[in-house]
């Protein structure tokens, strides 16, 4: 979407009314025709933002949340972090009597678990959470790229435990989750509330409504990505470092197969960032020989190694890196289809 700006004339109608004309290309763009309603907000600058449609400022609530019906395992713990998922920035859980300890311990665990959410008054009948999160402060791509970061490290340090039987990199690993999983939330809660408003889409570096669903796709993959990293770290840390008796081929098959994959994860990200259709094709096109790559290691697993549960540990962690690959092309895609939003040297826009 374009960013530049455009000087119009202030016209007068009749004997006091003045008014501007709307740009022809963003009224098409928007849809907008004779008898439509814009929204004006007024900017603290001085200036005027036009929206349209109507568009309200969002009001101040106090979420209330009944933990007496919140009986079953995690009921508690969900409904907290969808309140702050959807933007809700005070959340107070109450009881008739007291709250349980372990409606307390969930509480508790989900507020380290969420950014910027915080316990600013308790009592034994409830809790009041309040989420200090200024959400123009952590723009969308800033918070995936580092999430892209962190998952690429799990990989990397992951795969190391198991071949090098070092179980203090793999409960690295698990401690590098917790933080994957704190910006994956963030992600999730910027991108709804740019839905909600467009102030804060455009703040964060959210261009339209289509890139809400195309920065959904993109973070619910590395969040699965993450996941799976997470996964190859509890198989090594229950190998126990079983693995020094596997062939030294084979696991330097399994480590360049890792960083094979964690590469292809980094270029279909940037290509992602840079807008780079030609790169990200040839990512999707990489994902074919990592598959065929998963196959021959998974044939020389069954081949070479006796042990039965050290094969299907080893299995596992071949295919949890093998999925990996396949959630990086869903990033790709999504670059293919955002290149396409404008006319460029590979599709022209002509007028039926």
């Amino acid at each position: 979407m374009s960013q530049m700006m455009e000087a119009r004339k202030v016209q007068k109608v009749g004997y006091s009314t003045l008014i501007v004309s709307l740009p022809k290309d963003w009224v098409e763009q928007v849809s907008l025709k004779q008898g439509d309603i814009v929204t004006f907000r007024r900017e603290p600058d001085g200036g005027i933002t036009v929206y349209p449609g109507l568009t309200r400022e969002r009001e101040n609530f106090r979420y209330v949340i009944d933990a007496d019906i919140c009986d079953a395992p995690n009921l508690l713990t969900r409904i907290i972090t969808a309140n702050y998922l959807t933007g809700h920035d005070t959340i107070q859980i109450v009881a008739k009597k007291e709250l349980s300890q372990r409606h307390l311990e969930e509480v508790r665990a989900v507020s380290r678990r969420l950014t910027g959410l915080g316990i600013v008054e308790q009592s034994l009948k409830s809790v009041t959470l309040q989420s200090f999160v200024d959400p123009t402060k952590f723009p969308i791509y800033g918070l995936m790229r580092r999430l892209q970061i962190i998952l690429s490290s799990m990989l990397e340090t992951g795969v190391k435990a198991v071949v090098e039987g070092r179980p203090n990199l793999a409960e690295e690993v698990l401690h590098m989750e917790e933080e994957a999983d704190r910006i994956y939330w963030m992600i999730i809660r910027q991108l709804l509330l740019a839905v909600l408003d467009r102030r804060v889409a455009k703040e964060v570096g959210i261009d339209g409504p289509m890139h809400v669903v195309g920065n959904r796709v993109i973070a619910k993959s590395l969040e699965q990505m993450g996941d799976l990293a997470s996964h190859i770290a509890q198989e090594a840390l229950r190998l126990k470092g079983d693995v020094k008796g596997v062939d030294a081929k084979l696991s330097k098959g399994i480590l360049d197969f890792s960083d094979k994959v964690r590469l292809l994860i980094e270029d279909s990200f940037n290509a992602l960032m840079k807008g780079d259709l030609k790169k990200s094709n040839d990512c999707i096109e990489r994902v074919a020989s990592c598959e065929q790559l998963e196959r021959t290691l998974t044939t020389d697993i069954m081949r070479s190694v006796k042990a039965v549960n050290l094969a299907v540990g080893l299995r596992s962690i071949v295919w949890d890196v093998g999925q990996m690959a396949k959630y990086s092309e869903a990033i790709a895609e999504v670059a293919i289809n955002r290149h396409l939003e404008a006319p460029s040297a590979f599709c022209a826009w002509e007028k039926a």
